[in-house]
């Protein structure tokens, strides 16, 4: 007897049992009775047992043939139902999605977004994760993420497609004196406190960087990768920091002040990165999709 099964086989067999005959069961299957008892002496030879004790009047099950048919009923509704599930995850009707965002930067321009999607392909589970930068590589390595929100230049082992090209803007408390100007520049933060955000977000080394091309030692306070620590620190008149202009858009707030920096151009560029050469799901393309049109850009990934 041989270890793979023949559904096809398996499933005239038991359409045989039910319509009680092979005539009834060919009609059944839009086939012809010859044909369908050729599968069920095949069957027979493949499990090397007799399944139907056949005579003119009627066919009967044997005590193998029972056996078969039970076990074989459940079997084929597996295999259909294994079908169905494969053919909704196709059609997007079922499946599980994680995705990570770093904890700045993206609920703003990301919320909408991920509400639409979810409107969309409401049946998609959804996984959030919220994590700092490193973490999210690490857990885009090892599989514990299919997807997350990057910042260009992503690195060299993630696909990427980028969805916002956006620069910083200093973020002064409404009171202090630099902030009724049009634009500021670096030199005129010299000495002033800062609240930065955590060092593995590029734009903080290309805001280091600018600092350190204007022959500048910036007063680093303070470092968080969360924007309303941010805003509350500003807030407080304790010192300044630096945001990208959709987030100081959206907040608007009074009691602080959002300027264009003057000089060298800050880039603060998102996207979302996912492993090279990895096999995306259907509901992860489908995301990539989704983004590439509801993102303030439309790009083509850039695959590795």
């Amino acid at each position: 007897m041989t270890s793979d099964l023949d559904l096809r086989r398996l499933r005239f067999f038991i359409e045989v049992v039910k319509q009680g005959g092979f005539s009834a069961a060919a009609k059944a299957l839009c086939s012809t009775q010859s044909t369908v008892s050729k599968a069920v002496k095949q069957l027979e030879d493949e499990l090397g047992a007799v399944l139907l004790q056949r005579s003119s009047i009627r066919t009967d099950l044997t005590d193998e043939g029972r056996v078969v048919y039970e076990r074989g009923v459940r079997l084929l509704a597996a295999a259909d139902q294994l079908r169905t599930d494969i053919d909704e995850l196709k059609g997007l009707r079922r499946g599980r999605l994680a995705i990570g965002l770093p904890g700045m930067g993206t609920s703003t321009l990301l919320a909408e977004t991920l509400a639409l999607y979810k409107l969309k392909y409401p049946l998609i589970d959804l996984a959030l994760e919220i994590a700092s930068i490193s973490q999210l590589e690490r857990q885009l390595r090892e599989s514990e993420l299919e997807i997350a929100a990057v910042f260009d230049p992503a690195p060299d082992s993630l696909d990427f497609l980028p969805v916002l090209d956006d620069e910083l803007m200093v973020l002064l408390p409404a009171s202090h004196p630099l902030s009724s100007g049009d634009s500021i520049g670096l030199r005129e933060l010299q000495g002033v406190p800062l609240f930065l955000c955590e060092q593995d977000f590029p734009a903080a080394k290309a805001l280091l960087d600018a600092f350190e091309a204007a022959g500048i030692e910036p007063r680093i306070t303070a470092r968080s990768d969360h924007l309303e620590l941010l805003y509350e620190l500003v807030k407080s008149g304790a010192g300044a920091s630096f945001v990208p202009s959709h987030l100081a858009a959206a907040r608007n707030q009074g009691s602080s002040v959002a300027l264009p920096l003057r000089g060298p151009r800050i880039p603060w560029r998102l996207g979302f990165g996912w492993v090279c050469g990895r096999r995306l799901s259907h509901a992860a393309r489908a995301w990539v999709d989704h983004v590439a049109v509801h993102t303030k850009m439309s790009h083509a990934p850039r695959i590795r």
